[in-house]
């Protein structure tokens, strides 16, 4: 009887561990993504190219996240940020406020990253993430209304112009939900926004 509670003592001392890496964030090597961000730094260096102040409408960042997981502290990854922007500008004409130019500006930003899980529950992960080198390209479009008493001139003179320096800085982000999924919140500075939300889907890899 002794011998027989041992064996199954040693079972079951194998088999939870087995049971419980099938679903941790160690098991889960793919992780996937989706979120949306308020006031990303992109939306603070556009160049108007007019000195009338214009109303600006920043729609936020959308952000799409690969993690390929190290072990269960470090992953690393890419990030590929999308933050348009659209800028009406208006003059007074005739003593009326009248809009002279609308501006469509796209950021696009590529981001190599180090994501940082320095704690992991069952349900609550606690994380950072850097990504301090990274690409940003811009598109521009501008359409005048009054062509002839203004001239608003493209910030961009070619392509270099249009390409500039991009990163994230993410100092605490909070997943909640399962290993497999999850829904989570960040604060940082950088592309992906100051505040932003989305959800994450670990893949496993197949055995």
């Amino acid at each position: 009887m002794k011998t027989k509670l041992i064996i199954l003592g040693l079972l079951i001392a194998f088999a939870v561990p087995a049971i419980a890496q099938r679903d941790t964030i160690r098991s889960n090597k793919n992780e996937f993504s989706f979120g949306y961000g308020h006031f990303p730094a992109s939306s603070f260096r556009y160049h108007p190219g007019c000195l009338i102040y214009p109303e600006t409408d920043n729609i936020g960042a959308i952000y799409v996240t690969y993690t390929r997981r190290l072990n269960k502290v470090l992953g690393i990854g890419v990030t590929a940020c999308f933050d348009p922007i659209r800028l009406n500008y208006h003059d007074r004409v005739n003593g009326e406020s009248t809009l002279i130019c609308k501006v469509s500006q796209n950021s696009i930003s590529i981001l190599p990253h180090l994501k940082i899980n320095w704690l992991n529950t069952k349900f609550v992960n606690l994380y950072s993430k850097v990504a301090p080198i990274g690409i940003r390209y811009c598109t521009y479009k501008q359409k005048e209304y009054y062509p002839n008493l203004y001239e608003i001139q493209s910030p961009y003179d070619s392509f270099v112009d249009r390409i500039s320096y991009a990163y994230q800085f993410t100092p605490i982000g909070v997943e909640v939900g399962t290993k497999r999924c999850a829904g989570f919140m960040q604060v940082g500075i950088g592309m992906e926004g100051i505040i932003s939300i989305g959800f994450r889907y670990g893949l496993k890899d197949k055995e």
